[in-house]
């Protein structure tokens, strides 16, 4: 009798696995209107700080806009990247080229949008860290003073 509970247990446990990953996944992205608090905050900051003291903020991995999946990193109107907590090693990078994986370049696609409204969505394939799979990203922008704050999370 035992054993057969198990055994049933173990197939509901297994149908149910790759809803679980997902929920779970999705537990740890922040929504979308963290996302767009997360960029206005960063702006504010921005207004009341500065240039200088801003970017510096933005390039710490501990610092307070830097909470794991949930940051905003920071490029300038030419596509260069001034800030990015998460990927140090691209800051200093002009990444209009960059696509993702079905070859969208997004980075110069909110560039060019940038150049007309001061805010917008885009979305663009990224490997989620969470999941270790490539998904949808659904990303906010703003562009204050020649600088785009974008955060993100996954759909």
């Amino acid at each position: 009798m035992l054993r057969t509970f198990q055994v049933g247990l173990a197939m509901i446990l297994f149908g149910l696995a790759p809803f679980i990953g997902t929920a779970a996944a999705a537990a740890g992205a922040p929504s979308k209107d963290e996302v767009v608090a997360q960029v206005k905050k960063a702006v504010d900051y921005f207004k009341a700080n500065g240039r200088e003291k801003t970017l510096a903020e933005m390039n710490r991995k501990d610092g307070q806009f830097a909470q794991g999946e949930d940051y905003v990193d920071v490029h300038d109107v030419s596509g260069t990247c001034v800030a990015h907590p998460i990927t140090p090693g691209i800051v200093g990078l002009n990444r209009l080229d960059q696509a993702d994986p079905n070859g969208k370049q997004f980075i110069k696609e909110m560039v060019e949008s940038a150049k007309s409204k001061p805010n917008g969505w885009i979305t663009y394939m990224r490997k989620n860290p969470l999941s270790g799979k490539i998904e949808k990203k659904l990303a906010y922008w703003q562009v204050q003073d020649g600088l785009i704050f974008k955060a993100g999370t996954y759909e």
